[in-house]
């Protein structure tokens, strides 16, 4: 048999337990980053890269931007590496930021893939979002044209 004095601590416990809500939102259909002027290569100090994106707006949902990144490999023995935030040269509040992928070996292989990732920042009771997306990287510093190429936002996570 249960004892009251137990179910009054079960209750107050329940009571005191925080609700947790989460909201998450899709990725807009057909919605996709243009980056441009794509330039990157590699150096015995690791790969690096400089390129502007522009993310276009989702009317009504999604406030665009264009930035302009720069950055290199800035891991732990080329490991781990982290976002650099990019400089926003157009729009407000919501944040880009970009990282070469990790290497997947030590036979001296680049970084194959640059992310991308877009913070949409929380308003009123909205929480902040996080798309990111990724595309294969591209060295071409003095051997090729500056680069085009689309991204397409492949996951999306809440910002704590």
């Amino acid at each position: 048999m249960v004892s009251f004095t137990t179910i009054l601590a079960l209750s107050a416990g329940a009571l005191a337990s925080p609700v947790l809500q989460t909201r998450q939102i899709d990725i807009p259909q057909n919605w996709t980053w243009h980056v441009s002027g794509w330039s990157a290569g590699c150096a015995r100090s690791g790969c690096y890269y400089d390129f502007n994106v522009t993310v276009p707006t989702v009317e009504g949902q999604i406030g665009g931007v264009k930035a302009y990144c720069s950055g290199s490999e800035n891991g732990w023995y080329r490991q781990g590496n982290w976002f650099a935030n990019c400089q926003i040269l157009e729009g407000v509040n919501n944040g880009v930021a970009a990282k070469l992928s990790e290497r997947t070996s030590d036979d001296g292989t680049p970084p194959q893939e640059i992310e991308l990732s877009f913070e949409l920042a929380s308003y009123e009771e909205r929480p902040a979002y996080n798309f990111t997306g990724s595309h294969e990287t591209v060295y071409n510093q003095f051997v090729a044209p500056l680069q085009e190429f689309d991204v397409t936002p492949t996951q999306v996570t809440g910002v704590a």
